[in-house]
């Protein structure tokens, strides 16, 4: 998908034009939840951070942290261009320090097209599909308690019957954070 991104932004016609840093935000390990973000090279990690928090994270206010080499931590005010340098940088972020959610943000490149302002998403992965475990067919909730132990998917006629109870359970979406501490999908 970067490839193709990068073409169609530069592809652009029309208004200002300049340096376009791309980003690809993904969930830290199995990278099945990813996605490309064009950002102004000025841009702060504050924006990128509320960014990623609007799209993929936010459930309950929970404090979130970007991370260097060593795992230090980067302050939120500092510019994603000097802190992730030249294509390949990369940096960790982390959202909840309770039940976490980790995320590799990686410097993808620089590209010369339409201005962009702040930090946007311009593509993300496609919904991975999960079956309910009870019939196959495509689950629509989550158990929180079942999915620690590697299942928990259930489709809307199975969510009824499920014996953890409804109240436990939780929309499938598009994230990283899914079935995880309250959260539901995008604000």
């Amino acid at each position: 998908m970067g490839p193709h991104v990068r073409k169609c932004l530069a592809g652009t016609a029309g208004g200002q034009r300049g340096q376009v840093l791309m980003l690809r935000a993904q969930q830290a390990g199995t990278p099945m939840f990813w996605l490309d973000i064009a950002a102004q090279p000025g841009a702060k990690l504050q924006a990128l951070d509320s960014l990623l928090r609007h799209v993929w994270l936010e459930c309950c206010g929970h404090m979130s942290a970007f991370y260097g080499g060593a795992r230090s931590k980067v302050s939120m005010s500092r510019r994603i261009d000097e802190v992730l340098g030249s294509p390949g940088g990369r940096l960790g972020y982390e959202y909840d320090f309770g039940s976490t959610t980790e995320l590799l943000v990686t410097h993808a490149g620089i590209i010369d097209a339409a201005h962009v302002k702040g930090v946007r998403v311009v593509a993300r992965n496609e919904a991975p599909s999960w079956p309910c475990d009870e019939c196959g067919q495509p689950a629509t909730k989550i158990c929180v308690e079942c999915a620690n132990m590697g299942g928990g998917f259930f489709c809307a006629i199975h969510t009824s019957k499920h014996e953890c109870g409804e109240e436990i359970l939780l929309p499938v979406v598009n994230s990283p954070r899914m079935g995880v501490c309250g959260y539901t999908g995008e604000t």
